[in-house]
């Protein structure tokens, strides 16, 4: 029995595209202050390369590709990239359309809960625009200190949330940070298959997803058909 459904935050319930390209603009920029000059289009091309060779951080493994061996150099570049977090994350979110819609019609029939790679003011963002009352279990990485894809973060929030993984599913954009750890500790799942992470294939049938969609109005038919099939 489907009772409890974990969601991630960004390109799942908010439209981080905004976020992701001026993350990405400043990462340019900041090699090519430290020598390391590059077009868009050929960042964009590495970015690529990154996620479909499944690097945990694209960014950081661009950085790595230019530092290697020298981690002090990869350092220096990390941070001189996270001291402009602040004035990215003052652009401003937006919701996906018609998200709150699903959310709420999701809510009379399960319990939701928050599942993302986010800092814990994310929650403040989700307030403002009026989803959060949706969600009873509000945790994310940066209030449990841990990150996706450990399998620890998922068991922190079940645990938390009082649900074994049989009778979750987990709902998120990237293959590799959300399907498959989720689906290594029996949680149902379902790929939002869209952005920067939609070129991802699974490498073997473990990796499938219960199901895949593109559209968000298209996920409480998803769920269904996942308890359906129990």
């Amino acid at each position: 029995m489907i009772s409890v459904l974990l969601f991630d935050v960004g390109e799942t319930i908010l439209d981080a595209v905004g976020h992701q390209d001026a993350l990405m603009e400043v990462h340019r920029t900041t090699l090519g202050k430290f020598g390391f000059e590059l077009s868009v289009e050929e960042y964009k091309q590495l970015d690529s390369e990154k996620i479909l060779q499944f690097a945990p951080s694209a960014m950081h493994a661009i950085t790595w590709h230019f530092a290697k061996p020298n981690v002090c150099l990869f350092n220096e570049i990390t941070e001189k990239v996270r001291s402009h977090y602040s004035e990215i994350r003052s652009l401003g979110y937006q919701l996906y359309p018609g998200v709150a819609a699903v959310l709420e019609q999701l809510a009379e029939e399960y319990t939701l809960a928050l599942a993302g790679n986010a800092p814990a003011s994310i929650t403040e963002v989700l307030n403002e625009l009026g989803v959060l009352r949706w969600f009873s279990h509000r945790e994310v990485s940066g209030n449990i200190g841990i990150k996706k894809p450990d399998e620890r973060f998922f068991h922190t929030i079940l645990d938390h949330a009082g649900f074994s993984p049989s009778e979750a599913v987990m709902i998120g954009d990237r293959l590799d940070n959300d399907i498959i750890p989720a689906k290594k500790l029996g949680l149902r799942t379902i790929w939002f298959r869209q952005g920067r992470y939609a070129a991802l294939e699974p490498r073997v049938p473990d990796e499938l997803p219960d199901e895949t969609i593109s559209d968000l109005e298209n996920l409480p038919s998803a769920i269904v058909s996942i308890a359906e099939a129990i």
